[in-house]
C-alpha cells in the first residue's frame, strides 16, 4: 500500500497570490486618506484666504497672507521650537515657490469686472478722500441698498432690490467674495500614488494613452474622459523646489464670505461671462449670522467650481429671466463701454453665472456662505489660551 506524503507549502503559495491584492488595497486607502486629510487642510486655508480678503478690500497680496496662515498648519505641522512668525514667514515663500512652479493657484470668482460696473464707485481712504484710479463696491448701509442704483441700468427689481444689467446680481449679491483654490496634493504613498497619476493624467488628455504592466500583471490602456479637465494637466507633475517632478492629485475647493469692507478691483478681478439667467437676491446682512457649507462640485474647467477627484452638482437657481432682463443683458442702450476681456486682466478668468454668486443659491433664495462643507478646525490652528 503506497504511503501518503502530506502536502507542504499551500499556505505560502496562497500569501504569495492573495499578498499583492492585500498591499495594494493597503497602499490605497492610505493614499486616499492621506489625500482627503489634505483636502480638509486646503478648505481650511482656503477660508482663511478669504477672511483676510473681505477685511482688505480683495486685495490680492492680503488673500495670499491669508493662504499662507491658513497652510502653516498642513506644511508644518506644531514645532513648539519654531516661533510662529517664522513658520508664517516660511509659509509665505514655500506658496509662492507652489504659485511659480504651477501646484498652487487661485483665483477669484467674485465680485466680477461688471460687478463694479454696475455698482462701483470711486475708491476713498480712511480720511474719506478719493483714491485716483481704484473703484470699489460700496459695504455700508446694505440694509438700505434698494435705495442706491446701478449704473449698468436696472434689469428689475428682486423684492426691493435693483439688479444691475451687467452683472445680473444686486448690491447684496455684489458684496460676496467666492474664491477658488487649486492644489496639487504629493502623492507620496509608494506604487499607488505613481499609478494613480498616470490613469489620471490620461484620462485628462495630459498624456497619450498607453499600456502598463505591474510584473505580469497587464494594467491595460485607460481611456481619455469626454470632458478632461485641462486645468490639472500642469499640476500632474509639477517640480518641488530642487526642479524634481513630483507625481500629483488635483484638488479644487471653493469658499464664499459677505465682504467686511469695500471690495476693490483688482488684476484678480474676473470677467463675467454674460447670461440672462438671474435667481434670488441674498437677504440683508442683518439676516445672514447663519453660514451654511457652500456647495461642491467637481467639472470640467467650462464650470468654474470647485473641485476634487469628480461630482457635480449646482444649486438650483430662482425664477428665470424675463425677457426685459434678457434683452438689458445682452446689451443695455444706456451701456458705455463693453468690459474688456479676461485677457486684459492678469490673473483674472472668465467668472459663469455658477460661479460668480448670481446663480448659486437653494430654492429658499439664500446664497451659500463659508466652506465647501462642515469640518473641524485643526487643533495646531487653535489659540494656544
Amino acid at each position: 500500500m503506497p504511503e501518503h506524503t502530506p502536502q507542504r507549502g499551500t499556505a505560502f503559495v496562497e500569501t504569495l497570490l492573495a499578498m499583492p491584492i492585500v498591499l495594494l488595497l493597503g497602499l490605497g486607502a492610505l493614499q486616499w486618506a492621506l489625500l482627503f486629510h489634505a483636502r480638509t487642510a486646503l478648505e481650511y486655508a482656503l477660508l482663511e484666504g478669504a477672511r483676510a480678503g473681505s477685511v482688505a478690500q480683495a486685495r490680492p497680496d492680503a488673500i495670499e497672507a491669508g493662504l499662507a496662515r491658513g497652510l502653516m498648519p498642513f506644511w508644518f505641522g506644531v514645532d513648539a521650537t519654531r516661533p510662529w512668525l517664522v513658520a508664517v514667514g516660511a509659509s509665505g515663500v514655500q506658496l509662492r515657490q507652489g504659485l511659480a512652479a504651477g501646484w498652487v493657484a487661485w483665483r477669484q470668482l467674485a465680485p466680477t469686472v461688471e460687478s463694479f460696473g454696475d455698482w462701483g464707485e470711486p475708491a476713498r481712504d480712511a480720511a474719506g478722500y478719493p483714491v485716483p484710479g481704484l473703484v470699489e463696491i460700496p459695504n455700508d448701509s446694505l440694509q438700505w441698498s434698494a435705495l442706491r442704483q446701478p449704473a449698468g441700468g436696472v434689469a428689475g427689481l428682486r423684492g426691493d432690490e435693483p439688479i444691475g444689467a451687467r452683472s445680473q446680481q444686486t448690491l447684496n449679491d455684489a458684496n460676496l467674495l467666492k474664491l477658488e483654490l487649486r492644489y496639487g496634493v504629493p502623492m507620496t504613498v509608494p506604487l499607488i500614488g505613481r499609478m494613480a497619476v498616470w490613469v489620471m493624467r490620461i484620462v485628462d488628455g495630459c498624456a497619450a494613452p498607453s499600456a502598463r504592466r505591474l510584473g505580469a500583471v497587464d494594467l491595460g490602456t485607460p481611456t481619455p474622459a469626454a470632458a478632461p479637465r485641462a486645468w490639472a494637466c500642469a499640476m500632474y507633475l509639477a517640480p518641488d523646489a530642487s526642479g524634481t517632478p513630483v507625481p500629483r492629485w488635483p484638488v479644487r475647493a471653493s469658499a464664499t464670505i459677505r465682504m467686511q469692507s469695500p471690495a476693490r478691483r483688482s488684476a484678480m478681478t474676473p470677467v463675467r461671462t454674460q447670461s440672462a439667467v438671474q435667481g434670488p437676491s441674498l437677504p440683508p446682512p442683518l439676516a445672514t449670522s447663519a453660514q451654511s457649507t457652500s456647495h461642491l462640485q467637481s467639472a470640467p474647467e467650462a464650470q468654474s467650481t470647485p473641485e476634487s477627484p469628480s461630482n457635480s452638482g449646482v444649486p438650483s437657481t430662482g425664477a428665470p429671466a424675463s425677457s426685459d432682463a434678457a434683452s438689458l443683458v445682452a446689451g443695455h442702450p444706456d451701456e458705455p463701454s463693453t468690459p474688456p476681456p479676461a485677457s486684459s486682466h492678469p490673473g483674472a478668468i472668465a467668472a459663469t453665472p455658477a460661479s460668480d454668486g448670481s446663480r448659486l443659491r437653494s430654492s429658499s433664495g439664500w446664497l451659500s456662505l463659508g466652506g465647501e462643507r462642515t469640518f473641524s478646525v485643526p487643533g495646531a490652528c487653535l489659540d494656544a489660551g
